[in-house]
């Protein structure tokens, strides 16, 4: 692993931000690229093009489909090239820790206003709200037949999936869907309960044609042809219909419940801390491009004062707004202890 630069502390951060934040996020003349680290098919090309046009800002990005990939980058000297980058919440506190992510204070002060406290509270002080949604089931609704109701479809799928189903093989979210489907919490670190979804999780290995999330298959026609069924978040069924030109996948939340995730807009530390990356972070997050950016990319936006820009379509999909029973059984992600989280990869590496 590369030397990390010292990271800036809070004093000299803040003063940095201050006087950026008092003078007009204006984009100057001249193009000017920022970086962003993301998850694929999570920002719409049309915003894109908009701050391009408008603004002579160009978005370049760089994707990664797992977070541990995404976290090594970040901790390497190829971070120092990232300007942006997208993290889940409790991740974010994780590696603020570290040192990895600027403290945001003032900027987070300024943007304030656009978001509930629940989802400010939830980023800290390193991140500005982006992004949330639940975890569930994809299917093929032409070769999978609904109602799809339980992750128990998924864990103990019919004799005609062999072989054709995806399972994200994340320590959090794999053992956290096993631990839902019996009714557990999916953050539990009960030896007992986890042992259950070691069992549950060896029954499906033998159905599985994937351990990769869904949509690093896109890149791999040949390989996603084969998948009927997947675990997956909101949204990804649209990134997947776009990807093969078709509206052949649904997506739905299990009864049992699901685990709402947040992703926050952050600052690695040793970025170049632009101007221009304040300006775009401001930009990405006015209640109009949030609403364009939202349902291009089929998310749900924690921003403030969108209904106006967004189109029933979207404002009526029980993906966008689940059902309030079914948020009421569901956990927004928590952090898991050290020993807990080491338990959760031996499982997986059991499984693998």
């Amino acid at each position: 692993m590369s030397k990390q630069s010292r990271p800036k502390g809070r004093f000299e951060l803040s003063c940095l931000l201050l006087v950026l934040l008092c003078s007009p996020l204006q984009a100057e003349h001249g193009d000017y690229s920022v970086h962003i680290y993301n998850w694929e098919a999570f920002m719409a090309p049309s915003v894109i093009n908009n701050l391009k046009l408008e603004h002579r800002i160009e978005i370049e990005q760089l994707y990664f489909s797992d977070e541990a990939v995404r976290d090594e980058l970040l901790l390497s000297e190829r971070g120092k090239t990232i300007d942006i980058v997208v993290i889940e919440s409790v991740r974010l506190q994780a590696l603020s820790r570290l040192g990895v992510v600027r403290p945001i204070t003032s900027l987070r002060e300024k943007l304030s206003s656009r978001f509930d406290a629940k989802w400010m509270d939830a980023c800290g002080d390193y991140g500005i709200p982006y992004a949330w949604g639940t975890s569930g089931i994809l299917y093929r609704h032409d070769k999978v037949t609904p109602p799809i109701s339980s992750w128990r479809t998924l864990l103990e799928p019919a004799d005609s999936l062999k072989g054709r189903v995806s399972m994200y093989y994340h320590p959090i979210d794999l053992i956290g869907a096993a631990l839902l489907a019996s009714n557990k919490h999916p953050f539990s670190e009960d030896e007992v309960a986890l042992q259950s979804a070691h069992k549950l999780l060896k029954s499906q290995r033998s159905y599985l044609g994937t351990t990769n999330y869904i949509l690093n298959e896109i890149g791999q026609p040949e390989n996603l042809k084969n998948i009927d069924i997947a675990f997956g978040f909101s949204g990804d069924h649209h990134a997947l219909n776009r990807a093969e030109s078709s509206v052949n996948w649904s997506y739905v939340v299990p009864k049992e419940g699901t685990i709402v995730w947040l992703e926050c807009l952050a600052i690695p530390s040793g970025s170049r801390f632009h101007d221009k990356t304040l300006f775009t972070l401001d930009y990405l997050t006015s209640p109009e491009v949030a609403a364009l950016n939202a349902e291009e990319s089929w998310f749900s936006t924690p921003n403030k004062d969108v209904r106006a820009f967004l189109s029933q379509q979207y404002l009526d999909d029980p993906v966008i707004s689940p059902e309030s029973d079914l948020i009421e059984k569901s956990f927004i992600y928590s952090p898991v202890s050290d020993s807990g989280l080491l338990l959760r990869q031996r499982i997986v590496e059991d499984l693998r």
